[in-house]
C-alpha cells in the first residue's frame, strides 16, 4: 500500500512538472517572441522534438506491457508454486487424519480387550472363591470360555498392521 502511494505521488509530481514546464514555455515565448510568425517559426522548430517524445511515450508503453507481461508470467508460477504446496499439505492432512484413524480404532481394541481380560479374570476370581456354589462356577467357566472364543476370533482376525 505504501509502495503504490509512493507511485502515486511521483506520478502526480511528474505530471505537475510537466504542466509547469509547458506552462512556463508559453510565458516565455510569449515574452520573448512578440510577433506572431516569430512564434510559429520557433513553434515549428520543435516539431522534430514532439515527434521524439511521443517515439519515446510509445517505447515507454511497449516497456511497461513488457513489464506487465513479466509480471503476469511470475504470478502464474506463484499460482501454480502454490497449488502444489496446497496439494502437498492435502496429502499431508489425509495421511495425519489415515494415521489417527489407525490410533483410535487401535486405542478401541485395546479397550475391548482390557475390558475381556477384566471378566476374564472376574469369571476366575468366581471360579477360584471358596465360598462360590457348584452353580456359579459352572456359569462362571462358561461365560469365560465364550470371551475367551472372542478374544481368540478377534486376535485371528487382526493383521500386522492392526496392532503397530
Amino acid at each position: 500500500m505504501e509502495k503504490e502511494n509512493s507511485k502515486n505521488n511521483l506520478l502526480i509530481k511528474l505530471i505537475l512538472l510537466v504542466v509547469i514546464i509547458w506552462g512556463l514555455s508559453a510565458v516565455l515565448i510569449m515574452v520573448f517572441l512578440s510577433e506572431w510568425s516569430d512564434r510559429g517559426t520557433f513553434g515549428d522548430l520543435f516539431g522534430a522534438v514532439n515527434a521524439l517524445f511521443s517515439a519515446l511515450a510509445f517505447a515507454v508503453l511497449i516497456y511497461t506491457i513488457v513489464l506487465q507481461r513479466e509480471e503476469i508470467k511470475q504470478n502464474r508460477e506463484e499460482i501454480v508454486l502454490n497449488r502444489k504446496e496446497l496439494e502437498k499439505s492435502a496429502k499431508l492432512q489425509r495421511k495425519a487424519q489415515e494415521v489417527l484413524i489407525r490410533q483410535v480404532e487401535q486405542t478401541h481394541l485395546s479397550a475391548k480387550m482390557n475390558a475381556m481380560r477384566t471378566l476374564v479374570d472376574y469369571y476366575n476370581n468366581q471360579i477360584s472363591n471358596p465360598k462360590s456354589n457348584e452353580e456359579i462356577i459352572e456359569k462362571a467357566k462358561q461365560k469365560r470360555k465364550q470371551i475367551i472364543v472372542q478374544i481368540d476370533q478377534l486376535i485371528d482376525g487382526l493383521s500386522d498392521s492392526d496392532v503397530e
